[in-house]
């Protein structure tokens, strides 16, 4: 390292999504201190961080995951949908499932549940909409800049 911590040097930017992610606890999680990390994991994350299109796809596939992990969780069978659609500089993704809502426990005691303050910082947009009919999670990012 050239000064500063393993975390500073992975996460570096001025961006409010490196600035949590350097101020973490990582040792604290069960991934461990950043020195500690395999070499595989710090080369994906060095290539993911930077780049908004690899990062915007990356949190479509977590709105999925989250969306078949909760809202099916027990109606197995059931259909997420996922939708992406590029508008001129705008790159829409939406992912809705039918399942059950259910609201966050915020006494859960897990290290859980940061997607939505992630993708509020990652996306020029995001919503998620939870009725009983299911919930619907849209995002939004300009391409050109411009937030």
């Amino acid at each position: 390292m050239t000064g500063g911590t393993a975390a500073d040097e992975l996460f570096p930017g001025d961006d409010p999504t490196s600035a949590a992610h350097r101020a973490r606890d990582w040792a604290a999680t069960p991934l461990g201190p950043v020195e500690s990390w395999p070499v595989e994991l710090r080369s994906a994350v060095r290539a993911l961080m930077p780049s908004r299109i690899p990062m915007l796809l990356w949190w479509s596939h977590a709105a999925c995951a989250n969306a078949i992990e909760h809202g099916y969780r027990f109606a197995p069978g059931a259909i997420t949908t996922p939708r992406a659609e590029l508008r001129d500089d705008r790159l829409e993704i939406e992912v809705r499932d039918h399942g059950g809502w259910r609201a966050s426990d915020p006494d859960g005691g897990t290290d859980r549940g940061r997607g939505r303050l992630i993708m509020a910082r990652v996306m020029d947009e995001a919503t998620i909409s939870g009725t009983s009919e299911g919930t619907t999670v849209r995002m939004v990012k300009r391409l050109s800049g411009g937030s």
